[in-house]
């Protein structure tokens, strides 16, 4: 039988509240829906992407798209990788750093079509996380007095 919208939501909805901040990160990407579409986009690039992972913080959450991000043992800002998973539409889409090419693996036709969560990864990715943690020049922070 056919989902119903409403109950396709619903299940984006329970899958987004099991995994976002998920420490057993191993289990989200054992899931039949997001370890086959990675086996059909990577092919022979599936144990690089494992590698990659190896060293890895919880499931992220940003909007609707859950993600897990890493590195290979003690090679963070060299050998990194990224799955981002969108309940709602089963998208599927990954990516991995090496020898400082960032290869996106996804069903998007172009670039500007993937998921704004392989674009943010890969802006974080290029700036070797430097953006993320050192406060850019152009960046005050106003408290309240």
């Amino acid at each position: 039988g056919t989902v119903s919208a409403q109950g396709a939501e619903d299940a984006a909805r329970a899958m987004l509240a099991k995994w976002a901040g998920s420490y057993d990160t191993d289990a989200f990407l054992r899931q039949p829906s997001v370890r086959a579409e990675l086996k059909k986009l990577l092919g022979p690039e599936m144990e690089h992407l494992d590698r990659n992972l190896n060293v890895k913080g919880a499931v992220d959450l940003s909007g609707s798209t859950l993600s897990v991000s890493g590195n290979a043992p003690h090679m963070g800002t060299e050998e990194e990788a990224v799955v981002c998973f969108t309940p709602i539409n089963n998208t599927v889409e990954a990516a991995i750093l090496s020898r400082g090419t960032i290869t996106v693996f996804a069903r998007a036709e172009k670039y500007e079509y993937t998921t704004l969560c392989i674009k943010d990864w890969i802006t974080q990715a290029n700036s070797g996380h430097v953006d993320r943690m050192k406060q850019p020049a152009n960046v005050r922070v106003a408290r309240p007095r």
